[in-house]
């Protein structure tokens, strides 16, 4: 049967509007995020001693300071294109703050698939309001950029597995499992092994691309890491044993307690044995685990519209 002539450019360009008024929705979150940063938290403010360390191995205008077994270059490389031309933190500050908004909009655009474009949006709106969020985001650190690496992991793990054929996820798999392990080593170790875990448990998930994809990509990102092991402490297992030494030994250090106290606003909290002044400060972190649960409790009665409303395809055209 032949198909409308009339209907298909109408079809056609369905998917093409979509992502337009996604890209509107998502992008002004980003917007905002970055707005936020520059009025907030990027004026008046110096490096800290760990900053200053990142920084230093790629500025022009300072000796590289003494870095450390537990550390990563990847922040390192983040700052390189602005740390090397000029000593402003201001200019480094808003550099990073632009990266980072980057960052959120291409994590949440990769989850497009997978949860409607509204739900992105009031959850990437909610994130940037932290203010971890905010204060990390024009910050020389490599902790947001773990967590922008595992949100896309996991993202494009999702859609390679819901999608076989999907290459792209696969690939954006391997490379956000890059970014997490080029920043945090062993951060990275703990977003692989849940992932690998899951495609081993999950009948559906069962296939090899992805176990290979976040192996490869773990390797890929912590291969400097590695070979700076090699050359500077004599392999891995010793550049381990003296990142515990330094970071007070590894092994289980139940920190519930600490990172609790801490979100009263402390950046560090080491040792952490303040009182808990603030409990309030507390609340939403603990209420976190009964939103995620009732987040992921599926609905029977939208559970089949909701598969065909992220559908990445248009329907057919009528036939006549």
């Amino acid at each position: 049967m032949a198909s409308d002539p009339l209907t298909e450019p109408a079809v056609r360009t369905r998917p093409a509007v979509r992502r337009r008024s996604d890209l509107r929705l998502l992008g002004a979150v980003a917007a905002a995020y970055a707005a936020a940063q520059l009025l907030l938290a990027v004026p008046g403010t110096g490096l800290g001693w760990d900053e200053t360390v990142y920084v230093s191995q790629v500025s022009r205008d300072a000796p590289a300071a003494f870095f450390s077994a537990p550390r990563a270059r990847g922040i390192s490389y983040l700052v390189a294109p602005v740390a090397a031309f000029t000593p402003s933190v201001t200019a480094l500050r808003i550099h990073l703050a632009l990266l980072s908004s980057g960052a959120l909009l291409l994590s949440l655009w990769l989850w497009r698939r997978l949860l409607p474009t509204p739900v992105l949006a009031l959850a990437g709106a909610l994130f940037a309001g932290l203010w971890t969020a905010l204060s990390y985001g024009p910050q020389a650190m490599p902790n947001l950029w773990v967590a922008f690496g595992s949100l896309m992991a996991v993202g494009c793990f999702l859609r390679a597995a819901r999608a076989p054929g999907d290459r792209r996820a696969l690939a954006g798999l391997c490379a956000a499992t890059a970014l997490a392990a080029l920043m945090r080593p062993a951060d990275a170790l703990w977003l692989a092994l849940p992932l690998i875990c899951a495609s081993a448990v999950v009948p559906q998930w069962r296939r090899p691309a992805l176990p290979a994809a976040v192996a490869v990509g773990a390797v890929l990102g912590g291969a400097s890491w590695a070979v700076e092991a090699e050359l500077r402490y004599g392999g891995v297992l010793a550049r381990l044993h003296r990142a515990g030494e330094i970071q007070g030994g590894l092994g289980w250090h139940p920190a519930l307690g600490d990172h609790l106290r801490a979100l009263g606003g402390r950046t560090l909290c080491r040792p952490c044995d303040v009182p808990w002044g603030q409990p309030v400060t507390g609340l939403w972190w603990l209420a976190l685990p009964v939103l995620v649960a009732g987040g992921a409790w599926p609905s029977p009665t939208a559970a089949a519209p909701a598969r065909g409303a992220h559908s990445s395809y248009p329907p057919p055209p009528p036939c006549r």
